[in-house]
C-alpha cells in the first residue's frame, strides 16, 4: 500500500489549489492527488468562455505547468477513479485495485454534468459541458456556422450560447423557466438580456423544453414540447450537475438533505481526518448565518487553498464572501453574496448603457449584488456593504445616485 501524509481526491480547481495551500505550510509532507480525468488539475470557467471560442490555449486552462507537481514532491495519479474509502483505517481504494493510505484526506470530487433523459440523447452531437474534452468536442462540432440548440437558461447555458454565437454558430436557447437567468436576475435584467441576445442572433425560447432528439446516428432535429421541430446539428445540455458524493456517503460521512458533504468552519467533515471543498461542500457561512453550497470558481479556489492550509496545520476558518463571474458577449458580470431569493432590488447605473449594478435585499438587509462593466473602484465597497448587511431603508434611496461614493454609504 502506498501512503501519503496528504491525499487529495479530485483534480479540479479545489484539488489543485489544495496542493498549493499545503505547500505554503508544509514543504515536505508527501502529497498525492488522484483525478479521474486524464488531465492535470485545471479550472473550468474557460471551457465555456475564451477556450470554447478558440481564443485561449490549453495552457490557460491548466493551473500549473506539468513540472510543478514533481518539483514540489506531489504524486499525480491521472485517469484513476476512487472506488472506496474507509475512514477507520484511513485508506482509499482506486477502481484499478490500488490502495492508498493517508493521514489527512481532502474530498474535492465536484460533480458530473446532468444529461436530460430525452429520447435520442445518445446521438452523436449531443453534449454536456464539464471537462476539457467536452469543450473541445463542442467547439469542433459547432464550427462553420452549425445550428446549435442550448438546453438550459442558467449561466452555463447563457455563456455557451454567447461563446458559440460569437464563433459564428446559429444558436437557439430553450429552457422551462419563464425568462433568462430567472433564478438570479430581476425581471428587467432578464428582459434586457433577452433583447441583447436577440440582437446578437441568438433565438431564445422560454417556457420550452425538448421532447425528443432525432437523427440517423447523429442529431439533426430537436422536437420541442410545443410541437415545433428545430434543425440542430449540435445540442448542448446546460442543466446543472449531480454531486459526486457517493464516496463520502458510502464512507458514512455526514451529508445534508441535498446530498452535499457537511463541513465545519475549517472545512473539516464529520471525520476529523477528512476535509471537503468546492462543489460538494456545505459550509457554515458567517456573513449570512446559514449553510451555503456554491458551485463557482472563486469558492473552489479559496476553499481548496484554505482546506490545504488547514490540513497542513493552520486550522483557520473559511470566511470568504461567495463570488461569481461570467462573460456574456461584451458584458463582464460579477456577483457577490447570496442573491436568491430576494425581496427587493435597487439598480445603480443603466442597463441600456451596459454598465449597471443590482443590489439585492432580503428581510430588509443587503444580501448580494450583481454587476456588469462597473468601475473597479466599486468592487471593494460593494463587498463591504454586503458583509455589513446594509439596511434597505438606510441605503436604497442613495444607491442609484452615481455621484454618491459607495464607500461612504
Amino acid at each position: 500500500m502506498d501512503a501519503s501524509k496528504y491525499l487529495i481526491i479530485g483534480g479540479g480547481l479545489a484539488g489543485g489549489k489544495a496542493v498549493e495551500g499545503i505547500r505554503k505550510v508544509d514543504a515536505e509532507g508527501a502529497v498525492t492527488l488522484v483525478t479521474a480525468e486524464p488531465h492535470r488539475p485545471y479550472q473550468r470557467p474557460p471551457l465555456s468562455k475564451d477556450y470554447l471560442r478558440g481564443q485561449a490555449e490549453l495552457d490557460h486552462v491548466y493551473l500549473r505547468e506539468p513540472g510543478f507537481y514533481p518539483e514540489n514532491g506531489v504524486e499525480l495519479i491521472t485517469g484513476a477513479r476512487a472506488a472506496a474509502l474507509n475512514p477507520a483505517t484511513r485508506r482509499v481504494w482506486l477502481e484499478d485495485g490500488r490502495e492508498l493510505g493517508y493521514e489527512k484526506l481532502l474530498l474535492a470530487t465536484g460533480g458530473r454534468a446532468w444529461r436530460l433523459p430525452l429520447p435520442g440523447n445518445e446521438l452523436e452531437g449531443v453534449y454536456t459541458l464539464r471537462t476539457i474534452d467536452d469543450s473541445q468536442r463542442i467547439r469542433a462540432a459547432a464550427a462553420d456556422g452549425a445550428s446549435v440548440l442550448i438546453l438550459g437558461g442558467s449561466f452555463i447555458g447563457a455563456e455557451v450560447a454567447a461563446s458559440l454565437a460569437q464563433s459564428g454558430a446559429q444558436v437557439t436557447m430553450a429552457f422551462p423557466e419563464g425568462r433568462l437567468l430567472e433564478r438570479v436576475a430581476p425581471e428587467p435584467l432578464s428582459e434586457w438580456l433577452h433583447r441583447l441576445y436577440a440582437e446578437r442572433g441568438v433565438r431564445i425560447l422560454p417556457r420550452t423544453t425538448a421532447a425528443e432528439l432525432q437523427g440517423a446516428g447523429r442529431v439533426e432535429w430537436a422536437v420541442l414540447d410545443r410541437g415545433e421541430s428545430l434543425a440542430a446539428q449540435v445540442v448542448v445540455m446546460g442543466v446543472g450537475i449531480r454531486l459526486n458524493t457517493e464516496l463520502a456517503q458510502a464512507a458514512g460521512l455526514e451529508l445534508d438533505a441535498q446530498g452535499a458533504v457537511v463541513v465545519d468552519e475549517t472545512l473539516r467533515t464529520s471525520d476529523p481526518s477528512i476535509y471537503a471543498a468546492g462543489d460538494i461542500a456545505s459550509w457554515p457561512d458567517p456573513t449570512f448565518g446559514k449553510r451555503l453550497r456554491v458551485e463557482h470558481w472563486d469558492v473552489a479556489r479559496l476553499q481548496g487553498t484554505r482546506a490545504g492550509r488547514n490540513m497542513a496545520g493552520e486550522e483557520r476558518p473559511y470566511t470568504a464572501l461567495p463570488y461569481f463571474f461570467s462573460d456574456l458577449f461584451d458584458l463582464s458580470v460579477e456577483a457577490w453574496g447570496d442573491l436568491a431569493p430576494w425581496e427587493q432590488t435597487v439598480l445603480r447605473g443603466s442597463l441600456e448603457a451596459g454598465s449597471f449594478a443590482y443590489f439585492y435585499f432580503r428581510e430588509g438587509r443587503m444580501v448580494g449584488a450583481l454587476t456588469a462593466n462597473r468601475p473597479d473602484g466599486e468592487r471593494k465597497p460593494v463587498q463591504e456593504l454586503i458583509r455589513a448587511r446594509a439596511a434597505y431603508d438606510a441605503v436604497a434611496a442613495r444607491l442609484p445616485d452615481e455621484s454618491q461614493d459607495l464607500a461612504a454609504l
